[in-house]
């Protein structure tokens, strides 16, 4: 967890604000929701293993909080039919925008890891 000194609109110091690792984690979690091309979070061992602890809003995301910022670890699923490199870049900014701009913590870095890829069946793409 991460303590954050924030100075509130009126200029008087406030106490330190903890932010503990599973918020970072959820923010996360849903920036890279946001983006075309990620078919899922987290492999299919850590898919089946979070739906049944009820984590399925942190799946996939792993958060290092420490003094100098934040790290970020993502595996995720990407849809076939979009550009991987684009797709894990897209997710590595929005990562970044949203914990910090939600958190004021500092991102040092954001990791992915494409893990799998999802290939729609023909009744998906009739549908879409």
């Amino acid at each position: 967890m991460a303590e954050e000194p924030q100075q509130p609109e009126g200029g008087v110091p406030s106490q330190p604000v903890t932010i503990s690792d599973s918020v970072v984690a959820k923010v996360a979690h849903n920036a890279c929701r946001e983006i075309a091309g990620v078919h899922g979070l987290g492999g299919a061992a850590s898919r089946a293993f979070s739906s049944l602890r009820g984590e399925s809003r942190t799946q996939g995301i792993s958060v290092d909080i420490h003094e100098g910022g934040v790290d970020i670890d993502i595996t995720m699923v990407a849809t076939y039919g979009h550009n991987i490199a684009d797709v894990a870049e897209k997710c590595r900014q929005a990562v970044r925008t949203q914990v910090e701009g939600t958190t004021g913590l500092k991102v040092r870095e954001v990791n992915v890891v494409v893990a799998d890829i999802h290939f729609p069946s023909e009744d998906e793409v009739e549908e879409g």
